[in-house]
C-alpha cells in the first residue's frame, strides 16, 4: 500500500507537537507511576512473592491509572502522526529514555553514573538534530 505524502500547514503541525508532548509526558507519567507502585507492593509482598505481587499491582488504582496514560498516550500519538511525518515525531519520543531516568533520580533517588548522563545528552542532541534537520 503506497503511502502518499500530504502537505501540512502551520496549524497541523502545532497540533501534532502538542499532541507528541502530551503523549511524552502521559508516558513518563506511566513508567514513572509503575515503578513508585512497584516499590510499595515489593515492599510489602516480598514474602508473599509473584502472583501476590503482580494481583496487587493490577488491582491498584495508581498502576491503573497508568494504564489510562498509556492508553491515553497512544491516542494522542495517533493524533500526532495524522499529519505530520513520522521521520520528525519519532525522535521526540527518545526523550522518554532521558526524563525517566531523571525521575528516578529525583523521585527514588536511583543513582546514574556519567557514562549514563553522557548518553543522556546524546539522546538530546540527536533529538535536536533530528528535528531542526527539517
Amino acid at each position: 500500500m503506497a503511502c502518499r505524502r500530504h502537505r501540512h500547514d502551520r496549524r497541523g503541525s502545532v497540533l501534532s507537537y502538542f499532541c507528541v508532548a502530551a503523549a511524552l509526558v502521559l508516558t513518563i507519567y506511566g513508567h514513572v507511576m509503575l515503578k513508585a507502585r512497584a516499590l510499595v507492593y515489593t515492599a510489602k509482598a516480598a514474602t508473599a512473592g509473584s502472583r501476590s505481587f503482580l494481583v496487587s499491582m493490577f488491582l491498584d488504582p495508581w498502576v491503573i491509572s497508568g494504564f489510562v496514560a498509556a492508553v491515553a498516550a497512544a491516542g494522542f500519538w495517533m493524533l500526532a502522526i495524522r499529519n505530520s511525518d513520522l521521520s520528525l515525531l519519532y525522535p521526540v519520543m527518545a526523550l522518554t529514555f532521558v526524563f525517566v531516568p531523571l525521575f528516578a533520580v529525583l523521585l527514588f533517588g536511583e543513582k546514574v553514573t556519567a557514562l549514563q548522563v553522557l548518553g543522556f545528552l546524546m539522546i538530546v542532541g540527536g533529538v535536536s538534530l533530528a528535528t531542526l534537520a527539517r
